[in-house]
């Protein structure tokens, strides 16, 4: 589970306060912190309700406060967690495809089996899966250095897209390729 509100050291609370007076936003905090957005943004109401000074900022926030910012906390780490099993079960069904696909039909170069596996996971013609492979490419494989495609790439890519189809996300809370990386052999 992420760490709390109550989980904040003077030192941390200073930290805070020092970036918030620089402009920093509570996402980018957050995410240099190890909290949630939520949390800063809860920690940061606490404090300037209470109307407190930085050394006085870091009391025991109120029962109320902190059962609020634990409920935050909970939340996301529930969406978390099925952000997480979701890139887990995309990469076992993937892995299986792209197994079935070369076994199937040996020889076949790298790229002719991912637009495979795309057509059999997502029933698209060929064109819609080159599309796939295409945007696949341009959001892992060329950017900060161009590389050549891999099928962890590919897998992260239809992790992604269709985990934020599902209820029109706007984004996810972790790094799913880190998750597929860990699944899809690296020589694939």
């Amino acid at each position: 589970m992420a760490k709390s509100a109550l989980s904040f050291s003077t030192e941390v609370g200073r930290q805070i306060l020092d970036r918030v007076q620089a402009g920093q936003s509570a996402e980018d905090m957050a995410k240099q912190l190890g909290r949630t957005p939520e949390t800063i943004r809860a920690w940061l109401r606490i404090a300037t309700a209470a109307g407190q000074k930085p050394a006085a900022l870091l009391q025991q926030p109120a029962l109320r406060e902190r059962a609020v910012a634990f409920g935050s906390e909970l939340v996301a780490s529930l969406f978390s967690w099925r952000e997480a099993q979701y890139a887990a079960q995309v990469s076992r069904e993937m892995l299986k495809l792209y197994q079935i696909v070369s076994a199937s039909l040996p020889g076949l170069p790298r790229r002719a089996i991912y637009k495979k596996v795309v057509m059999a996971r997502t029933g698209s013609d060929l064109d819609e899966a080159e599309a796939v492979l295409r945007r696949a490419e341009q959001s892992f494989a060329s950017w900060p250095t161009e590389r050549a495609l891999t099928f962890s790439d590919v897998v992260h890519y239809m992790a992604v897209s269709e985990y934020l189809a599902i209820d029109d996300r706007m984004a996810t809370r972790i790094n799913m390729g880190r998750l597929v990386a860990g699944r899809i052999p690296p020589n694939l």
